[in-house]
């Protein structure tokens, strides 16, 4: 047995019956997690947020594994059905759903135009990676199920799709524990222990969806909403964490404008030369090659380059002067002190485009689908998408949606979280 002590669950274990997962878990592409913080630069905010993408995946595997194992639900015939036989395919699952994700993700996902999503199933597919290796001598067509479940088309068990991508799964149970442990957001946690004793597999429109019980679950459902709400409405939208992601973006936009390729560091130069490209096998070493550090040193080399303009965005960066941010009303306010920016940027003559910035924090790499300003009414059941709703199921497994029976989560989801902000340098001054 291989235990790690986690400071969300207490004790993370994984006995010879997973030694799958401890294979997993050795192999170099989940060690780079290790190197890839979970919130970006949201640490700029709140200095806690040091946690890796790695711990995330443990932990996401870890609830898994609990969900998987309790006893209870030996006599639940849909988990039995749909689940049960898929066991390992669900716990790797759970663990690779991270593995692609670049440093800064958001920031690097605008660069090379890929969602890290393409890069996680190319890392499954590519014989050439240890996971794909590791995943094929357990069983053949193990990687290639793996990969099913993360681009959600596994069809032998839907109800393992859902289990890590719905509203209610297993990714985002841990994350938003950890990340308001981490952050010391304490509106963010809720009773992760009720949530899984009542969690269900149910049937909506002859497709599983993971959803709780109607009795016992509907004041757990809507903690769990609510904590999502507070923490994309105070931490993953928050201005500073916003105002340091969108220089990052910036900066990486202009190495690439200016060709500032950096050739002791591969992985930089392919990225500025748009050469990473998940169908590309030749692609993904040089991809892995990107973890945090790599973009730190490429800031503090870029930080005295002669470009004044690449520059400034490094300093910026490093020296935690970040843009001023001012929140956008209406259509007015936002033409008026968009006009007044981009005269004082030819004022200055500075490029607009790196000093005049809107944000629109819903379309960030935070998005939530059942908080954001989307469609609700399109039917997501037979998607390719997480499904938009968040499913009680009664004692016959008629299933309601959440919202239509708890006035809280209706009030929420009638203001849903979006913020626009425009972004600036402090030292311009109040424009507003």
């Amino acid at each position: 047995m291989k235990s790690f002590r986690d400071p969300v669950h207490n004790l993370i274990a994984f006995g010879e019956e997973d030694r799958l997962i401890l294979d997993l878990i050795n192999t170099s592409e989940v060690q780079r997690l290790r190197r890839i913080r979970q919130l970006g630069l949201s640490n700029i905010a709140y200095p806690g947020a040091e946690h890796s993408r790695f711990v995330h995946s443990l932990g996401v595997a870890h609830i898994m594994r609990r969900f998987l194992d309790d006893p209870l639900r030996e006599s639940d015939a849909m988990f039995i059905k749909g689940v049960k036989d898929f066991r390992h395919v669900a716990l790797a699952s759970a663990l690779l759903h991270d593995v692609g994700h670049g440093p800064f993700s958001h920031a690097i996902e605008t660069i090379t135009g890929e969602r890290h999503e393409n890069w996680t199933v190319s890392l499954l597919r590519s014989p050439h990676t240890e996971i794909h290796q590791v995943l094929e001598q357990h069983e053949h067509g193990m990687a290639q199920a793996v990969a099913d479940v993360i681009d959600r088309s596994f069809q032998p068990s839907r109800a393992i799709v859902k289990l890590v991508s719905s509203q209610i799964d297993m990714d985002r149970t841990d994350y938003l524990l950890r990340d308001a442990m981490m952050t010391g957001a304490g509106y963010g946690s809720f009773d992760v222990e009720w949530l899984l004793h009542v969690m269900r597999i149910g049937e909506v429109d002859g497709e599983p969806e993971v959803g709780l019980d109607l009795a016992k679950g509907k004041s757990i459902a809507e903690d769990y909403v609510m904590s999502r709400y507070y923490m994309y409405l105070h931490v993953y939208f928050h201005q500073m964490s916003r105002a340091a992601e969108v220089l990052i973006e910036k900066m990486l936009l202009r190495a690439k404008e200016i060709g500032a390729f950096l050739p002791f560091l591969p992985s930089i130069d392919a990225l500025l030369q748009g050469s990473l490209r998940s169908e590309d096998p030749t692609a993904i070493q040089r991809y892995l090659g990107l973890d945090d550090a790599v973009i730190w040193t490429a800031m503090h080399i870029w930080q005295g380059h002669d470009d004044p303009v690449l520059s400034d965005l490094a300093q910026r960066i490093l020296h935690r002067r970040l843009y001023k941010a001012v929140v956008i009303r209406d259509d007015e306010h936002a033409l008026t002190l968009r006009s007044r920016l981009l005269e004082e940027a030819n004022r200055r003559k500075l490029p607009a485009p790196y000093y005049v910035i809107t944000d629109r924090a819903d379309s960030s790499a935070y998005k939530d689908d059942y908080l954001s300003p989307v469609d609700r009414d399109a039917s997501s059941s037979k998607s390719s998408k997480p499904s938009q709703n968040v499913f009680l199921f009664d004692d016959k497994g008629l299933a309601r949606e959440l919202s239509q029976e708890s006035f809280i989560v209706e009030a929420v989801r009638n203001r849903a979280v979006s913020v626009t902000r425009m972004f600036y340098p402090s030292e311009w001054g109040v424009m507003v």
